[in-house]
């Protein structure tokens, strides 16, 4: 169990592309709940395993690494930066090289178990120092981490959609862009997602529906808002 039904706990699912990090941020700061970036884990267990020297494949050296590695969130200037074993890394964290490398950790189910056990913790503790609620998004928040979440939603997106905004992010970055190219791997990592065996992408029963396709950043945040307030009209 994980001890969620009295707290606030809002969970936000969804495939890569649909807009749901960008949600969960504004949600959590438009309700002032506390945001946590769940995938930042996965990457800290990667980035810690390399330069330990692991081969990212080795499921058991990994797990060891990702169940003794300490992780905390912190704010700077308005910023989540992510502690791990005590050092701010969270510019490492989010390096197009350590992405490329994350596949193996992800589908790690040990990796995995070890993690929801620390996403739950930091939940838990941070509502424990005062926080207002939480919000969380993923790929499995509301049916693996948090199941019993005050609040669920599924974000997303048509693959075209997912697939233009994050186009459009490269090309702000000043990287050439293959949309097709682009397109096929989006289309990919939905797959994988899907077909995991431990977390796999699926939507709760219970979650609301969001298809984020035609809609603005601010429009779903709109959409998240009236459906927040619904259950909780002191926001």
């Amino acid at each position: 169990m994980s001890n969620a039904s009295n707290l606030k706990i809002i969970a936000i699912d969804g495939p890569a592309g649909s807009g749901k990090s960008t949600a969960a941020r504004r949600l959590a700061q438009a309700l002032a709940f506390t945001y946590l970036n769940t995938g930042a884990m996965y990457r800290a267990a990667a980035l810690l395993a390399q330069e330990g020297g692991f081969d990212l494949a080795d499921e058991k050296k990994v797990a060891e690494v990702a169940r003794s590695m300490r992780f905390d969130y912190s704010e700077r200037e308005g910023r989540q930066r992510f502690v791990v074993n005590g050092m701010d890394r969270t510019e490492e964290l989010f390096t197009a090289a350590l992405t490329a490398q994350l596949k193996p950790v992800v589908n790690n189910h040990l990796v995995r178990e070890a993690l929801v056990e620390k996403m739950r913790t930091a939940a838990l503790n941070i509502s424990a120092h005062g926080a207002k609620g939480v919000v969380l998004e993923g790929r499995d928040i509301g049916t693996v981490v948090f199941p019993d979440a005050f609040i669920k939603f599924y974000i997303h997106a048509s693959l075209d959609a997912r697939t233009a905004r994050r186009a459009a992010e490269l090309k702000a970055k000043g990287e050439l862009v293959d949309f097709d190219g682009l397109r096929k791997q989006i289309q990919y990592r939905d797959d994988t997602d899907k077909a995991r065996e431990v977390g796999a992408l699926i939507q709760a029963a219970d979650a609301i529906d969001v298809d984020s396709t035609e809609l603005s950043e601010e429009a779903v945040l709109g959409r998240l808002l009236v459906d927040v307030q619904k259950r909780m009209p002191s926001c």
